[in-house]
């Protein structure tokens, strides 16, 4: 099994919205379904137990997605249980070392849109406080990161397969 964490500021925009599109993608994959467990959480703490933010939950039942989400901060527990990290943008990544150290982080966070080798910038704006075209701009770019996550999935399970074989 390999445990991926989407990683934002306040696990309410960003991060959610990515772990649902990402899981339906996961779920969607035969090789990958069952293999790979998704989740969500923040680096700050302000809006934990919070559902998520109405936009991102708009797009997500546009696309027949639902999610009983509530927001988590990260932790270093919560971290250590995971294989991967993917940050929103560079000051989740620095708010990440803050929480969990630099070589923590060095290990298992890595930005989200470095999965995306036609990605214009690194960093998923965040859209809050904005109008929903900034949602609906965030949905796409991580739309656009999925088929290398995938790929990169692919790898890891098959990695691990091969590691568990005689």
């Amino acid at each position: 099994m390999v445990r991926l964490l989407l990683l934002c500021h306040g696990n309410i925009c960003r991060s959610p919205l990515a772990a649902a599109l990402i899981r339906a993608a996961v779920d969607a994959d035969p090789l990958l379904a069952g293999k790979v467990c998704v989740a969500s959480a923040g680096t700050s703490d302000e809006h934990v137990d919070e559902g998520m933010h109405a936009e991102s939950a708009r797009i997500l039942q546009s696309r027949g997605l639902t999610t009983g989400h509530r927001a988590q901060q990260l932790t270093p527990g919560l971290a250590t249980s995971q294989d991967l990290i993917l940050a929103a943008d560079r000051s989740n990544i620095r708010a990440a070392e803050q929480l969990l150290g630099a070589a923590a982080v060095q290990r298992k966070v890595t930005l989200l849109r470095d999965f995306d080798p036609s990605a214009v910038g690194r960093d998923l704006d965040d859209p809050w406080g904005f109008p929903s075209e900034a949602y609906e701009r965030a949905a796409r770019e991580i739309d656009a990161v999925i088929p290398g996550l995938l790929a990169d999935l692919h790898t890891r399970i098959g990695t691990l397969s091969d590691a568990q074989e005689p």
